[in-house]
Parts: C-alpha cells; sequence; structure tokens
C-alpha cells in the first residue's frame, strides 16, 4: 500500500494475524488504529513519509517486529511500551519532531541500528541508552545536543557514530573507549573545540568545525588521532600550530609500524608553518618524484614514509577531488588503488599526510629506488585527469616526503626512533 493516499486504516488490519511485512509509506495517515498492534508475526512496518503524531500504546504487543520505520512523519513522543519489542533490530525515525526519548528505549536488547537525525528538538538523550549493547549505527545528525551520556562507552558494539550538525556538541573522553568505533562524523559542530582520543583505527570527519583548535597527537595500538581524519574548512587548528606539532610527534607513534595502518590526514595550516615544513618544492606537476635515499645506519631499516601534499582550491571554485592511484617504483607499476582527499574551496591551504607503512600492498622500498606517484584530480564522476598547470583549479601546489627508519636503540630495548625527512628539489 505504499503511495496509495490512504489517510485511515480500519481497525480490522488487525485480523492479519499472519502478516510479516506492512508497507504504508507515503500515505496521508495522521494515527494508527489499535487493531495493528494485534499483528504479533509482523516483522517489518514501514510509515515512512505521512503525518502520523502518535504510536498507539498498544505497540509493544508487537513482539516479532524487528524492523520499525517511521522517518519523515510528525512524530513528538515514542510510547513507553517501545520498550517491549525485544526483537527490534532497526529503529528509524528521521525527520520527526522529537524533543526526548522515553528511559524503556534502553530495553530494546536487540538493537543494531538507531536513526534520530533531524529531531532538532533534542537536548540530551537519556541515560538507559547506554544499555544497547547491541547498537552499531547510530545516527544523531542534527538533533541540537550539547552533550552525549557520560557512559556512552558502554556501547559495546558500536561501529558508526554520527554527531554531525549538533552545533552546542561537547564530546566525553570516554567515547575513546568505544572497543568497536571505525567511524565518527563531527562536519558542522559548531562549538567543537577539541577531540578525546579515540580508537586507533577510526576514521574521523571534523569537517566546518571553526572553534576546532586541538587534537590527539599520538597513534599506538589502542588509541590516538585516529587513522583517518579530515578536518578540513575553516577552523582554529592552523593558529594553534596543529601541523607542525602532528608531524613532530607522529613518526614516535608505535602504531607506525606496530598495526602496519595507512594513516589519511587532512588539516589546514599557515603560511609559516608551510615555509618551514615544505622548503623547497614549489609546483603543480602531476606527479611526485623522489629517490630514496641509503639508509643512515646498516642497523636501520625503513618503517614507511609519509607523503605530504599541499592541496588547495580557490574559492570562486566548485570542491574537487584530488588523489593518488598508482606508485611507480623502478619503473614498475608497484600499486595500485585511489586514495582520494575533497578539496573545498578555501582561502587557507589544506595539507594531506598519508603514512605508508613498508610491504603495504607489497611495496617495499630500499635505497636507491626511483619512485613515482601519480596525482589525479576527478574532472567529473568517471573521468580523472592528471592535475596540469594548465587546469590550475584544483592542484597541489607543494609536497615533501618524509621517510621513517627504526632507530639503531630500539634493538637494544629502547623505543625511540628516528625522522630522517628527505626533501627533493625540483
Amino acid at each position: 500500500m505504499d503511495g496509495f493516499h490512504l489517510s485511515y486504516l480500519p481497525d480490522e488490519i488487525g485480523n492479519l494475524i499472519s502478516l510479516r511485512t506492512l508497507d504504508l509509506t507515503q500515505n496521508n495517515l495522521s494515527t494508527l488504529p489499535d487493531g495493528i498492534c494485534n499483528l504479533t508475526c509482523l516483522k517489518r512496518l514501514r510509515l515512512e513519509e505521512n503525518n502520523v503524531s502518535n504510536l498507539p500504546s498498544g505497540i509493544g504487543r508487537l513482539t516479532s517486529l524487528e524492523g520499525l520505520f517511521l522517518s519523515r512523519n510528525s512524530l513528538c513522543t515514542l510510547p513507553d511500551t517501545i520498550g517491549k519489542l525485544s526483537c527490534l533490530k532497526y529503529l528509524l525515525v528521521e525527520n520527526n519532531k522529537l524533543s526526548h526519548l522515553p528511559s524503556e528505549i534502553g530495553d530494546l536488547e536487540s538493537l543494531e541500528k538507531l536513526v534520530l537525525q533531524g529531531n532538532n528538538g533534542f537536548r540530551a538523550l537519556p541515560e538507559s541508552i547506554c544499555k544497547l549493547v547491541h547498537l552499531q549505527k547510530f545516527n544523531l545528525m542534527d538533533c541540537n545536543l550539547s552533550h552525549l551520556p557520560s557512559e556512552i562507552d558502554r556501547l559495546d558494539s558500536l561501529e558508526d557514530l554520527n554527531l554531525g550538525g549538533n552545533r552546542s556538541l561537547t564530546i566525553p573522553d570516554s567515547i575513546g573507549h568505544l572497543p568497536c568505533l571505525k567511524y565518527i562524523w563531527l562536519n558542522d559542530c559548531a562549538k567543537l573545540r577539541s577531540l578525546p582520543k579515540l580508537p586507533t583505527r577510526t576514521f574521523v570527519f571534523a569537517e566546518r568545525c571553526p572553534s576546532l583548535e586541538s587534537l590527539p597527537l599520538e597513534l599506538d595500538q589502542v588509541e590516538g588521532i585516529g587513522r583517518f581524519g579530515n578536518y578540513s574548512g575553516p577552523n582554529k587548528l592552523a593558529e594553534n600550530n596543529y601541523l607542525t606539532s602532528l608531524l613532530k610527534q607522529l613518526p614516535k607513534s608505535k602504531g607506525l609500524s606496530e598495526l602496519q595502518l595507512l594513516v589519511d590526514i587532512r588539516v589546514p595550516a599557515r603560511e609559516e608553518e608551510l615555509r618551514f615544513w615544505f622548503p623547497y618544492h614549489d609546483g603543480r606537476g602531476p606527479n611526485v618524484s623522489f629517490v630514496v635515499p641509503p639508509t643512515p645506519s646498516v642497523n636501520q631499516k625503513i618503517l614507511g614514509w609519509i607523503l605530504r601534499l599541499v592541496v588547495w582550491a580557490p574559492t570562486s571554485y566548485q570542491a574537487k577531488v584530488v588523489f593518488f592511484e598508482d606508485v611507480i617504483c623502478n619503473k614498475i607499476r608497484c600499486w595500485g588503488g585511489a586514495f582520494e582527499a575533497m578539496v573545498f574551496p578555501t582561502d587557507v591551504d589544506h595539507v594531506w599526510l598519508i603514512y605508508i607503512p613498508q610491504g603495504y600492498r607489497g611495496l617495499q622500498l630500499e635505497g636507491g629506488d626511483e619512485v613515482e606517484i601519480q596525482i589525479y584530480q576527478a574532472s567529473s564522476a568517471t573521468m580523472p585527469i592528471p592535475i596540469d598547470v594548465t587546469h590550475p583549479n584544483t592542484y597541489v601546489k607543494k609536497w615533501a616526503i618524509d621517510l621513517i627508519y627504526e632507530a639503531d636503540e630500539i634493538h637494544k630495548g629502547n623505543d625511540t626512533w628516528c625522522q630522517v625527512v628527505y626533501n627533493i628539489q625540483l
């Protein structure tokens, strides 16, 4: 009955006791009959894009329900009895008028996905929500939240947390203790000033956070800055010299060798920092080329290397995707597979840091190797073109390579590291 323009349902619908799926999307329903609560075999109930303002109090009798889809209605509250839906895995209530959740929400012991996006009357969440130990995806985008429950780290299964658009939000340190967190979205959190240490394998998206002034610098086996971070857009990281602090600390991080992770971070930088960290390169060519220098000591080995790119797009131009796809070593294509960065129009230069561990995708660098990296920009969804001075709308202004070597002392049990920075002049 999807899109039938129904304005009401007869109470007799409750006689369909064997019904498993009921799709009422895109109708004109404002209420539901109590009889619908008799559908004890129902597994999926879809009510998106109606005008439903409340749910029957007996909805807790739908004990077989696994998916409840309520997006784009007029719900101001959810009934307490919703906590009795012990089989519910998916609860989607985005773009309604909710201002709070019942504490019984924490009784949904099977819940895996909860979407509350666009309910901008929220101020806080009930502490009971931390009982959802099987929750994997939690979307709280644009909910006007100012804080999160202090025990949010009890969400042991949480993988994807979207907090974008909550302009007054602060992040508790406990969020760094979520053991399964893979993605955290913080775009457009206007008053966000800092981030705690996060699980090492986390991807962080914090674009357009103008108050952001500090981030973790460490990366170890458990926690730190995260393996991916996009901090582009206007913020205070540049004026606090975050790039300098990060480039000094990152080579010392144990995670670079112990976890064998590719690390991808994008941050704004001031002109003074760029002059210091990119003293030689000032070209816009399509390729990065360098020769691997000899190791400083016969006992040292290469742990990996950091590719640093200054990426820029003028404010008069739309966003572009810049990526590198091929790494050619000694004229042999050793590795293919795109790593991309979205470049937004800005008057502030951004630095894209990519740490590539030794042996990643089979690429093993040795002294004397000639390496070429081909840089592209996407001119359309399907057609990449090499960056070139004849297409200056988005380009790599400067680049540098940092080779990270194992220090001699590590063989004596001392966890110290040695950074060798090798900049190639044009």
